[in-house]
């Protein structure tokens, strides 16, 4: 009995000896473990060595499987006789715990990344836009310094309109970019403000053409009107002729004085007069002048005028008179006439009777 109850303690002795030398590896000394300890730490040494160098380059989905492998080797028991182990695991523990700031730092270079693409794109944009309204207010210059050349005329003031429409319709394409950047917001109204002045130049220009082309135009045909005028024997149409050359020259001086006023810096610049330039002021000074020459002409020929129709009335009264007489001797006639006429009648009406009575007096 007593043989029995031990032959099954030692094999149960035995039996949990090969248990526990199979936990730990099959390594039944202590020198095999600690060699076997510091081969799992030499391979997770690796391992931590590779996952450190992925997360420095953010790549955390790789890194992690690694830590996996390298956390599941350092759980051996063995290792804690490796003289790495302690390291080992601390490297392991310091690696786990950058895991989170690796990934928030991939996020935010991500963000960076994004954002820098955006700053890049929107600088594109923006010299894009730029350039185009440089190149639309460019033609506006241009067109502006054609319209200070001594033939600008019409077209070139719709020139200077059309660029300044093609340039702020360039403007407005852009206009989302003005609230994303603050730069090409502050050129967009600085261009803006060149445009309104642009504006006012071409306004300006435009009241200068117009009186070119209309009063000082008009002033200058009078030459020509005067020759026809002394030519005309008509005494109304001669008159006709010096007031309208009156009115030519009084609205050539009233609009030039008017040019002057709204525009002062006018003063100093000239017109063309008779194919020779010409102060503003001077232009207004000769209409006025030749107005009040030609108004002299004008009250001359209104006396005149006043002296006929006095004549041609006398005449028209004696000629009235004279009709008036002629018909009165004309009704005088007519009356005689039919007086005679009646006397005819009343003679004829008389021997008829006669005749009658005669008749009857012989049928008795």
């Amino acid at each position: 009995m007593t043989s029995a109850r031990t032959t099954s303690a030692t094999w149960l002795t035995l039996l949990l000896l090969v248990v526990t030398l199979t936990a730990c590896g099959g390594h039944s000394t202590k020198q095999q473990r600690q060699k076997h300890g510091e081969d799992r730490t030499d391979e997770a040494t690796l391992l931590l060595n590779e996952a450190e160098q992925l997360l420095r380059n953010l790549d955390v989905e790789s890194a992690e499987p690694k830590l996996a492998m390298a956390r599941e080797i350092l759980s051996h028991p063995d290792v804690d006789l490796s003289p790495e182990g302690e390291m080992c695991r601390s490297q392991l523990a310091q690696l786990q715990a950058f895991v989170p700031r690796v990934r928030e730092e991939r996020v935010k270079r991500q963000n960076r990344a994004v954002e820098e693409k955006a700053r890049k794109e929107l600088e594109a944009a923006v010299e894009k836009q730029r350039d185009s309204v440089v190149e639309a207010m460019f033609a506006v210059t241009e067109a502006l310094d054609a319209l200070e050349g001594k033939d600008a005329g019409a077209a070139q003031v719709t020139a200077v309109r059309e660029a300044i429409k093609r340039t702020r319709e360039q403007i407005q394409t852009g206009k989302e970019l003005e609230a994303k950047d603050a730069d090409y917001a502050a050129s967009a109204r600085n261009t803006e403000r060149r445009l309104e002045q642009a504006e006012a130049r071409v306004r300006i220009a435009q009241r200068v053409i117009d009186f070119i082309s209309g009063p000082l135009t008009g002033s200058q045909e009078v030459p020509e009107l005067e020759k026809k005028a002394r030519k005309e024997r008509d005494l109304d149409a001669r008159l006709s002729l010096y007031k309208d050359m009156r009115e030519r020259f009084q609205r050539c001086e009233e609009e030039a004085e008017k040019l002057l006023t709204e525009v002062p810096e006018l003063a100093r610049g000239t017109v063309p007069v008779q194919g020779r330039p010409m102060a503003l002021k001077a232009v207004a000074t000769r209409c006025d002048k030749k107005e009040k020459s030609v108004q002299r002409v004008v009250l001359t020929l209104e006396k005149a005028r006043v002296k006929r129709d006095k004549l041609e009335a006398k005449r028209e009264k004696a000629k009235a008179a004279r009709e008036k007489l002629k018909a009165a001797r004309e009704a005088k006639r007519e009356k005689a006439k039919a007086a005679r006429e009646a006397a005819r009648e009343k003679a004829k009406k008389a021997r008829e009777a006669a005749r009658e009575k005669a008749l009857a007096r012989k049928k008795r």
